[in-house]
């Protein structure tokens, strides 16, 4: 009976860790950043950015827990690399992967 939960419970252990939460980006710091760019601060840039990072993460956040955890991980990566990261940058990687995933090239010998 312990063997058979402890080849359950390992068995389950990818599936868990494909299914991570939403990233958490400090979206303000962010676009304090984009905002202050040039030495200025410019209210526009700022609203203007946080309605932008508002619209990706709505539009990421139905679909998240169904993409692959390995799009998942890397885009997070991208997302990220710029901290404090961006739901903009996000889903465009997104985007791109699975747009990629959908559209495979083949090689021919032609």
């Amino acid at each position: 009976m312990f063997r058979a939960l402890m080849v359950l419970a390992l068995l389950a252990l990818p599936f868990a860790a494909s299914a991570q939460e939403m990233p958490r980006y400090d979206v303000e710091a962010h676009c304090e950043e984009i905002a202050s760019f040039g030495g200025e601060f410019s209210n526009m840039t700022y609203n203007g950015c946080i309605q932008m990072e508002q619209s990706a993460y709505d539009g990421l956040k139905g679909q998240w827990a169904s993409l692959p955890g390995n799009i998942q991980r890397h885009c997070d990566e991208i997302a990220s690399f710029a901290s404090p990261g961006s739901y903009s940058t996000l889903q465009g990687c997104v985007q791109m992967e699975v747009s990629a995933g959908q559209n495979r090239g083949q090689f021919s010998f032609d």
